[in-house]
């Protein structure tokens, strides 16, 4: 019996002796495959630092700002950056079709709600009254909302030049002056003062209904504003029967939509971002009306009765944000060519930061060499190649917020890079998601903050699949899973197409040291580590 058990230990160390032998073969014969991203941090070299790099900013001066995710509304000021004024023009649609509101129906109140962005941080167990974070603030100031009817017609689909109606219509951020003359003056309603970032606790709201009866809603933190009941009382109520409500499409013609701006009454003002797509996102209508009352027994004239019911007019169809920036920067006069010492990024219609790689100056100052054919006859095993940003800290407390993240596109191919579709990091939470590609910012050991963009993939195409070199498109994200290309119809410099739809979400900007900054340990770097292969 020990015998056989011994022979049966030394068959165990026999086998686990001859997996561990075949794994390091499987490992080797990964590390000699020429263009995989395989790291082996004993072995690294120092990184390549590409020397032909330039890096510039680009003004946008009209951007797609319609059929977006969510939409911004309010005023922001920044001492970098100016400050912008966003607006908002929307249409609406009929909860349903050519409704039944009973027998002399009337309105008893309208209210606006436009969700706010929020958590549940905590809950008060005795009250089971929450508190939230509030996501998407931006800004602590007071605000005024004034809503107006418009009676610019907006159409769903571009005719085109040649009558061919096949694309989706685009309306852009500029657009205001040419709606504006069939933009009411006079506002329906205007309401005090409001200081979203104040709405961390439940509301708990009141709505009259009728002499008896108090309806207690408790919400999370919105706006609600209740409008005048007149005005849609002749455009809904009394419109019961008639062509108006009959469809959508007539419905749009009749009431071409709203106009919702705002006011900035205190130093400093806010801006929030809306979800305009919510199902809490409406313009309610309470009205009580007469109407038979339910019963089993179907009675051939009954006797109608006094109800109390609501209306829904959706937020759908076109909505625009339109902007109206006074920028305090000149960025006319670019260097395209050799690039600049300061970098700008700003969300909204903002500031685009274009990165040349491989095709900017040459630090010897003799003219650009084809680095790209030099580093494709090294045939490197390309481990990983990093873009660092590093934030200008002597114009960072200026800018009320640093953003979290920034978002790197192929500028010319009006696309995502492969390192995005290809990070594993991938989740539904944008705070956390992408990290491996879009890194988040970050500081050294001596407190500097950057952001690592990690394009490994590629790079490694450019180098060793002979994949076509093309400029990059820098932006700061508010959502970098929201990655949809927006359309520019004009920029500054006219070097910029498209856009980033998480970045016309956001307000906020940063200002990062460029390829030519006098801190050369801070210059904008593109390295490559690699492995050189026997």
């Amino acid at each position: 019996m020990k015998k056989l058990s011994k022979l049966k230990s030394s068959l165990r160390l026999i086998i686990s002796l001859s997996i561990v032998l075949f794994l390091l073969s499987a490992c080797e014969d990964d590390f000699t495959t020429v263009g995989s991203d395989f790291v082996n941090s004993l072995t690294l070299p120092e990184p390549y630092e590409v020397q032909n790099l330039a890096a510039y900013n680009d003004n946008i001066l009209s951007v797609q700002s319609n059929a977006l995710r969510n939409y911004l509304l309010g005023q922001f000021d920044d001492q970098v950056f100016g400050n912008s004024d966003v607006s908002i023009l929307t249409q609406l649609e009929l909860q349903n079709t050519n409704p039944d509101f009973g027998e002399d129906p009337t309105l008893d109140s309208v209210i606006l709600t436009l969700p706010l962005f929020s958590q549940i941080t905590e809950t008060d167990p005795e009250t089971n009254i929450n508190t939230y974070r509030l996501d998407s603030i931006f800004g602590d100031g007071g605000i005024k909302f004034s809503v107006f009817e418009s009676n610019q017609f907006l159409n769903d689909i571009n005719p085109g030049e040649d009558g061919d109606f096949e694309e989706p219509q685009i309306y852009y951020t500029d657009q205001f002056s040419e709606f504006e003359n069939n933009i009411n003056d006079t506002p329906l309603y205007t309401s005090d003062e409001i200081v979203p970032s104040e709405l961390t606790e439940t509301q708990i709201l009141f709505d009259q209904i009728d002499s008896t009866t108090i309806d207690t809603l408790r919400l999370s933190p919105r706006i609600r504003l209740k409008l005048p009941n007149e005005f849609f009382q002749e455009k809904i109520l009394d419109n019961q029967n008639s062509v108006n409500l009959v469809s959508q499409s007539s419905f749009k013609n009749f009431l071409r939509g709203f106009y919702i701006k705002t006011e900035q009454p205190t130093n400093g003002g806010s801006m929030i971002n809306l979800d305009l797509s919510s199902e809490d996102a409406n313009i309610t209508l309470y009205y009580k009306s007469l109407r038979p009352p339910p019963s089993l027994e179907v009675e051939d004239d009954p006797e109608l009765v006094e109800t109390f019911n609501k209306f829904d007019l959706n937020f759908a169809g076109n909505i625009i944000n339109f902007y109206d920036n006074n920028n305090t920067l000149d960025l006319s006069n670019q260097d395209t060519d050799n690039g600049e010492e300061t970098l700008y990024l700003k969300g909204g219609q903002g500031i685009v930061t274009i990165v040349d790689p491989f095709n900017g100056p040459d630090t010897d100052g003799n003219g650009v060499a084809d680095e790209i054919d030099e580093l494709r006859q090294n045939n490197w095993l390309v481990n990983e190649a990093n873009l660092i940003f590093y934030v200008d800290e002597s114009m960072a407390d200026q800018l009320p917020v640093i953003p979290q993240r920034i978002f790197v596109f192929d500028l010319d191919r009006e696309r995502v890079l492969i390192d995005y579709n290809l990070d594993p990091s991938a989740t539904n939470n944008p705070l956390t998601s992408r990290r491996n590609h879009l890194g988040p910012l970050e500081e050294d050991d001596d407190g500097n903050r950057f952001y690592k963009i990690r394009m490994t993939t590629h790079i490694n195409n450019i180098i060793n699949n002979d994949s076509t070199n093309s400029r990059l498109g820098v932006v700061v994200s508010q959502n970098v899973n929201s990655a949809r290309i927006l359309d520019i119809r004009e920029s500054q410099l006219n070097e910029t197409n498209s856009f980033i739809e998480s970045s016309i979400s956001t307000p906020r900007g940063t200002v990062l040291h460029g390829n030519l900054s006098p801190d050369e340990d801070k210059r904008l770097k593109l390295q490559i580590f690699y492995t050189q292969p026997n």
